[in-house]
């Protein structure tokens, strides 16, 4: 494996592969799936669910959405940065005030109002007409106006000279027991109420949004109204029998070796971190609990294509491993934690079942900013490489939001 300049020299040599060529077709299976008609926010929370927002966001707006979602104003932010031009629909994430009003009028986004403190404040604080969302609770009692009081809302929205109605959203719960269809259905007819109501009020919300990533692959496009979010399945395929391979992101997780030595200790045994053999041979990767490691792995890693055994638990910044199997292990060997090593694979699933983790994205997550992120086509040549801590210092062009 060949690192990019600027991981190579002095990070430490933990790296992520991300292979673009899989968001790019999970894209265009959504896309597929909604028709050409249908705009797409590409829903990018999380730092793109730990797969590297800046390298996704283009990824996906290549590939076939519309425009861009998440919950983090700072990360809005970065993307115009980055002179991505694109709408950016900003969830409820930050307590309502004039410089959250500002910070949006400045870098052209698209708020989400979900309270009557937040309308409050861009009612007082808005200087241009603003194109807005507003969230609606249908179900979850998570975040967002009640849906008894979401036409009345709206209407105060209508009323502002400076606030134009642009996008209405909800997010459905699905229980995990019971009338789960039913229950769905339910919370599906109280929103296409609300937008019913609204319409005959004569008051026109461009972009109705209810199906996201869970919603699309419970119910394909039959939930889809004009607008969808979907944002996990911008990182695996919609359905359970697809090839996992071709629409998997998460490439590889590797190290390489710092140490290689020999135990030799024979007293207190007992309170060994570990179950010390007889000829024991140990290595030492740097990579620990800090990077997400305790949540990365399946208790195995590849060294030279054999799998070797983790020695008790990762330490903050070190993970202890079982060499005594394969000999000729030499300090800078490459250590493959989840991905493929000559004939030997470690699959996300494998660590997944390990771990309790219910999805792949919930892996990624766990990749700490900390680890290098790399970005491969489906060849396998490196692309783009962020280490940690790099900023973005581009400026950002002037932009004019387009409906």
């Amino acid at each position: 494996m060949t690192f990019p300049p600027r991981v190579k020299r002095f990070s430490r040599p933990n790296v992520f592969e991300i292979d673009l060529g899989a968001v790019a077709r999970c894209v265009r299976q959504i896309r597929h799936c909604i028709g050409p008609a249908i705009h797409f926010f590409a829903t990018l929370k999380s730092n793109a669910y730990g797969y590297g927002l800046i390298p996704a966001a283009k990824a996906v707006l290549a590939s076939g959405a519309d425009a861009l979602s998440l919950v983090d104003l700072e990360d809005a932010i970065a993307l115009r940065r980055a002179r991505i031009e694109a709408p950016i629909l900003v969830y409820a994430g930050s307590v309502p005030g004039k410089d959250i009003v500002r910070a949006v009028e400045k870098y052209d986004l698209i708020p989400t109002l979900h309270s009557e403190e937040s309308l409050a404040a861009f009612a007082r604080y808005a200087t241009r007409e603003t194109g807005v969302a507003v969230k609606v609770d249908i179900g979850p009692e998570r975040i967002g106006v009640p849906v008894e009081q979401a036409v009345a809302f709206v209407k105060s929205i209508a009323q502002h000279p400076k606030l134009r109605m642009h996008v209405i959203n909800a997010h459905p719960s699905v229980p995990g027991k019971g009338s789960i269809g039913d229950c769905l259905d339910w919370q599906y007819r109280r929103f296409v109420g609300i937008c019913d109501e609204l319409e005959h009020a004569g008051i026109h919300v461009p972009f109705r949004v209810i199906a996201s990533s869970r919603i699309l692959r419970m119910t394909g496009a039959s939930m889809v109204l004009n607008a969808v979010d979907p944002g996990a399945a911008l990182f695996s395929p919609l359905a359970a029998d697809q090839p996992q391979d071709r629409y998997q992101p998460f490439r590889s997780l590797k190290s390489r070796l710092i140490q290689v030595k020999n135990v030799s200790r024979t007293e207190f045994l007992d309170e060994a971190p570990f179950r010390i053999i007889p000829n024991m041979r140990i290595g030492v990767i740097p990579i620990g609990y800090s990077d997400g490691m305790n949540k990365l792995h399946c208790g195995e890693v590849l060294v030279r294509g054999e799998r070797v055994a983790i020695l008790g638990s990762p330490a903050l910044e070190y993970t202890r491993v079982d060499l005594t199997r394969v000999p000729s292990a030499a300090v800078g060997d490459e250590v493959v934690i989840i991905g493929q090593q000559n004939a030997s694979r470690i699959d996300p699933e494998e660590v997944m079942a390990k771990q309790s983790a219910a999805r792949v994205a919930d892996l990624a997550l766990e990749v700490r900013a900390t680890i290098a992120r790399v970005y491969v086509e489906t060849s396998g040549e490196p692309t783009i490489a962020v280490p940690y801590g790099q900023k973005n210092t581009n400026r950002l062009k002037s932009t004019s939001f387009k409906a």
